[in-house]
C-alpha cells in the first residue's frame, strides 16, 4: 500500500511540474508577446503601405528624423509622396487604399493604447516611441498622397471625401496616442534622473 500511495504521489508530483513548466511557457511567451505588440503592428502598418505605394520606402533613420520634425509641429514641410499621386489611379482605388490605411492606423492605436496601459511605469518605451512616430509620418505623408490624388479627379474634393476625412481623424488618434507614450517616456526618464518632466526632453 505504501508503494503504492508513493508511486500515485510520484504521478501527481509529475504531471504538476508538468503542468507549471507550461504555465510558464505561457507565460514568458505571453510577456513577449506583449513587449512587441506596438513594434509589430508599427511594422505591418509600414509594410501595408510601401506595398501599396502610398508610404515611403526610406531607411529608419530618416523616417526618424522627419518624424522628430512632424512631431515638433513642422508637419507643413513635408511634400505628398511622389509615387502614389503620380501613378494613373481609379478613384474607386484611391477610396480602396484609405480605408485599408485607416483600418491599419486604427489598428496601430489600438495596439499603442491597450500597450500604455499595461505597461509597468516604470518600463522605457523609447522603441516603442519611436516606431509610433515612424507609423505617424508615415501615415502623414498618405494623406498628403491620398489629398493630391483625389484633386486629380475633382478640385476640392480632398476636403469633403469621407474616406479621406476618416483617415485623417484616425491619424489624428494616432498623434495622440503617439504623445501619451512621449510623455511616459519623458516622465520615466524624470523619475530615474530625479528631474521635473517636464525639464526632460
Amino acid at each position: 500500500m505504501i508503494g503504492l500511495g508513493a508511486a500515485l504521489c510520484t504521478g501527481c508530483a509529475t504531471v504538476d511540474l508538468q503542468s507549471m513548466a507550461g504555465m510558464e511557457r505561457s507565460t514568458a511567451a505571453v510577456s513577449e508577446t506583449d513587449t512587441n505588440v506596438v513594434e509589430r503592428a508599427v511594422a505591418k502598418l509600414r509594410a501595408v503601405f510601401a506595398s501599396r505605394g502610398f508610404g515611403e520606402k526610406s531607411s529608419q533613420k530618416k523616417m526618424q528624423a522627419a518624424a522628430d520634425v512632424l512631431m515638433n509641429g513642422l508637419n507643413a514641410s513635408l511634400s505628398a509622396d511622389p509615387q502614389y499621386d503620380d501613378l494613373p489611379r481609379l478613384i474607386a482605388e484611391v477610396r480602396e487604399d484609405m480605408r485599408l490605411a485607416t483600418r491599419h492606423v486604427e489598428q496601430t492605436t489600438r495596439a499603442a493604447e491597450i500597450y500604455l496601459e499595461v505597461a509597468p511605469e516604470d518600463r522605457l518605451l523609447d522603441k516603442e516611441l519611436d516606431s509610433l512616430q515612424a507609423a505617424l509620418l508615415a501615415s502623414e505623408r498618405a494623406s498628403r498622397g491620398f489629398s493630391a490624388a483625389l484633386e486629380n479627379y475633382e478640385t476640392g474634393s480632398s476636403q469633403t471625401n469621407p474616406d479621406l476625412i476618416a483617415f485623417r481623424t484616425s491619424v489624428d488618434a494616432l498623434r495622440e496616442s503617439t504623445d501619451a507614450f512621449g510623455a511616459r517616456v519623458r516622465a520615466t526618464r524624470s523619475q530615474r534622473l530625479g528631474l521635473d518632466p517636464a525639464a526632460v526632453g
